[in-house]
């Protein structure tokens, strides 16, 4: 028999008909949603990838070659451990040998090696599929990320490591909780013990603080919170051992929305070394500020003892040119040695402080090295004849003639060698060595010693001598007389020339006074010493003699001093028309008068000083032109340049000897 056909009925077909476009619908839609599901893949700025567990890419979507330079066939043809950085291999294998369906890879990170050799950071998320064995995975280049992680750690390593150099460190405190925070380094400042939610945190703090400090602190939060401005204080804390530290401490208000302060945030910083630093340099001002005024009461101390000095030393020099009994005679030396020996006692004094200030410079001119020996030699003579002493002088014939350096410091350092041994030898000989020890085109290296038979030094007071206002012992002062500085200035002027003083001695043997120093050579005239020195004394007499009917203004108001310049230009200039000032205001308007030849102008005077007054008689036409010499008891440094920048024309310096007169008038009136 025939299957007969089931035949439906209208509604049955309907139901039938909407069932088909239900079910071809859904299969439209799981199309459509696996073409957009393709679309996202292809499409995605991450790098998604299906791979066997062979290390091999089976699928990758176009974001792979796009950042890693490779192209698809290059990509899916090399194992992918191919592509991974060096570095992260063993890593990656581990990751991938650990990956299954239960243990997905999350947030995994390594490097990739791109075509053009640069590296990527790749951030990965994988599964494993068990039915195909395949991985499935999609990363994220973070490169940039970390770039930037990276810069943000190692500013704020930076910050960290510039605060904790700086000593700065922070804190908050909740008003409402009553919580306060420190940072560790916090701790470390106030020397506290940190224990996590320390409850008397505040209280140990508050106990570092002096009594007058914490009601200042306690203010200053009060007005912080009262009217949300921020406040700043230095203050000390004392920590357990007493130790005292400096604090520099900030706050400022923390608002709710509601604009109410709930918290106060800030910084303290350790300002202890600072601080140290703040007393040193005051203490040093406070020196600085001492040194000045002590160098000003020398510069006073100086004038004033100059000023009397001027007339003893200035009218015993004239005396002795006079005719006296031998009582009498030996009387007035007595005194003029009396009053060079305190001069020189002021001048070692004075050089000492210029040197100690650093306001002694060095000059430069051209020196004849066997003249000042020969001359430094002569001035001992007399004292050596009187002691029966041999005095020697040696000069290596290879040591140049001339040379160019500070002929005055030089001799005043022979000088004090030849005093010193003059002083502590009574027979035998006294000797200046100089000798060339090395020598180049320009410069010669010479050796300056003086060797003496006294009674030497013993080894223990070798270094001691050196030290300023200091001799061999106690007795040394009371039996030889002196300061103590000759040789400390002596040993300061050679620093000045990078050399320094050296001693050989032996007690009772004698010593031996020796320096080097480095000089420039320059060429000059052989001249015979003798035949140079009659030259000159036969040349000063007779210039002496050729000054005639000058008129000369004295500007002096010390009396005695005003006497003797007047006796000793009358000495020096015949018919001399002499113009007297007591001050600097009666010397304007006398030179104005009498338009003298020449101004001798004392420094210090009431009224107007020589400086100013010296300034208005160059304003004017008629006495501008008129030699104006400085007559000072000032010798501190820059007093010259002073005298100069104020239009003087040349300087004396007091007492006024009448050799030092006499040069100079010759200079500026021959003229």
């Amino acid at each position: 028999m025939e299957k007969t056909k089931k035949e439906f009925t209208y509604d049955e077909l309907l139901q039938k008909v909407e069932a088909q476009e239900l079910l071809i619908k859904k299969l439209n839609d799981e199309k459509f949603a696996i073409t957009n599901f393709e679309y996202f893949v292809k499409e995605s700025p991450d790098l998604v990838c299906i791979a066997d567990t062979n290390a091999y890419y089976k699928i990758v979507n176009d974001e792979f070659p796009k950042i890693l330079g490779y192209s698809k066939e290059e990509l899916l043809s090399r194992p992918f451990l191919e592509f991974i950085h060096p570095d992260d291999l063993d890593k990656t294998l581990e990751e991938v040998q650990n990956l299954t369906q239960n243990n997905p890879t999350v947030d995994f990170e390594n490097r990739y090696i791109k075509k053009n050799g640069e590296s990527i950071c790749l951030q990965w998320r994988a599964n494993l599929h068990t039915a195909n064995n395949l991985i499935y995975a999609i990363a994220r280049d973070v490169t940039e990320i970390r770039k930037t992680q990276e810069k943000l750690l190692s500013s704020e390593k930076s910050l960290n490591e510039a605060q904790k150099i700086a000593k700065i460190e922070s804190w908050d405190f909740n008003l409402v909780t009553q919580e306060l925070n420190w940072s560790n380094e916090l701790y470390e400042i106030f020397e506290i013990e940190n224990f996590p939610g320390d409850p008397q945190l505040y209280a140990k703090y508050l106990s570092c603080f002096v009594s007058e400090d914490a009601e200042d602190l306690n203010k200053n939060v009060y007005n912080t919170i009262s009217n949300k401005v921020p406040y700043e204080m230095e203050h000390r804390i004392i920590l357990k051992d007493q130790k005292t530290k400096w604090v520099f401490c900030t706050g400022v208000p923390i608002m709710d929305k509601n604009n109410n302060v709930v918290a106060l945030k800030g910084v303290v910083q350790d300002i202890t070394q600072k601080k140290q630093i703040d007393d040193t340099i005051k203490a040093k001002e406070k020196a600085e500020a001492a040194n000045k005024a002590k160098s000003d009461f020398l510069a006073n101390m100086s004038h004033e003892i100059r000023t009397p000095l001027n007339g003893i030393v200035g009218f015993t020099d004239l005396l002795l040119k006079t005719k006296f009994d031998n009582d009498q005679l030996e009387y007035l030396k007595t005194v003029n040695e009396s009053a060079n020996t305190l001069m020189e006692i002021i001048n070692n004094i004075l050089d000492f402080s210029k040197i100690e200030s650093g306001k002694l410079e060095l000059s430069t001119e051209e020196i004849d090295i066997i003249q000042l020996s020969n001359q430094i030699v002569n001035l001992f003579k007399y004292e050596a004849n009187f002691k029966k002493i041999d005095l020697l002088l040696d000069i290596d014939p290879n040591v140049p003639k001339c040379i160019k350096g500070d002929s005055f410091r030089l001799k005043q350092i022979l000088v004090n060698l030849l005093s010193n041994s003059m002083k502590f030898t009574f027979s035998g000989h006294i000797k200046l060595k100089v000798a060339q020890v090395e020598e180049d085109k320009t410069t010669s290296k010479i050796k300056f010693s003086v060797i003496d038979t006294g009674i030497g030094i013993k080894d223990y007071n070798q270094k001691k001598i050196f030290q300023s206002f200091v001799q061999a012992d106690n007795t040394t002062t009371r039996k030889y007389g002196g300061t103590g500085l000759g040789l400390a200035i002596s040993s300061q002027l050679l620093a000045l020339k990078n050399s320094e003083l050296e001693l050989i001695s032996a007690y009772g043997a004698g010593s031996e006074f020796f320096f080097t120093v480095a000089f420039e050579k320059i060429f000059c005239e052989k001249n015979d010493l003798s035949v140079k020195e009659n030259l000159g004394s036969n040349m000063t007499s007779h210039l002496s003699n050729s000054l005639t009917n000058f008129k000369v203004l004295i500007a002096e108001d010390n009396k005695i001093n005003m006497l003797l310049a007047k006796t000793l230009v009358r000495k020096i200039i015949k018919n001399c028309d002499l113009i007297e000032a007591a001050n600097g205001y009666d010397a304007v308007v006398l030179a104005e008068e009498n338009l003298p030849d020449l101004i001798l102008m004392d420094i210090q005077m009431p009224i107007q000083n020589g400086y100013d007054a010296t300034l208005e008689i160059r304003k004017s036409e008629s006495t501008k032109h008129i030699p104006i010499i400085a007559l000072t008891a000032g010798v501190l440094n820059g007093e010259k340049e002073k005298c100069m920048e104020h239009g003087m024309s040349d300087y004396i310096t007091k007492p006024i000897i009448q050799n030092q007169l006499e040069k100079v008038l010759l200079k500026w009136l021959k003229n």
